[in-house]
């Protein structure tokens, strides 16, 4: 059994069909929109973010910072050394004033001893 629908209806459905199809449609459009319009921000800052870090010589960035890093890491061994051989500089010192000292003590001690 076939169900006639009568022309009115029949234009009605077809209306309301062809309503809801164009409103889903636009609502499709407008989130593809949205969609390309986040994509392309997200790209622009991406872009920014490549131009950044970019290098623009032959050598690659990690490597000139692990170089740089290597370096550093040499000037405080280097500087660390020093320090201790400051120190024993001025060990060696305080000994050589110490006994200065005591050879002028004695001198002195002579001279009046003498006199």
């Amino acid at each position: 059994m076939i169900l006639a629908l009568e022309p009115t209806v029949q234009v009605s459905l077809i209306t309301a069909g062809g309503t809801v199809i164009v409103t889903l449609l636009g609502i499709a459009a407008e989130f593809l929109r949205r969609q390309a319009k986040a994509i392309s921000e997200v790209a622009g800052h991406a872009q920014e973010a490549r131009d950044q870090v970019a290098n623009t010589h032959s050598t690659n960035l990690r490597d000139d910072l692990d170089a740089v890093a290597y370096r550093i890491d040499r000037v405080l061994a280097l500087q660390e050394r020093h320090t201790e051989e400051i120190g024993a500089l001025r060990q060696d010192i305080a000994h050589e004033r110490r006994e200065r000292l005591a050879v002028s003590e004695r001198l002195d001690d002579h001279v009046a001893a003498t006199t």
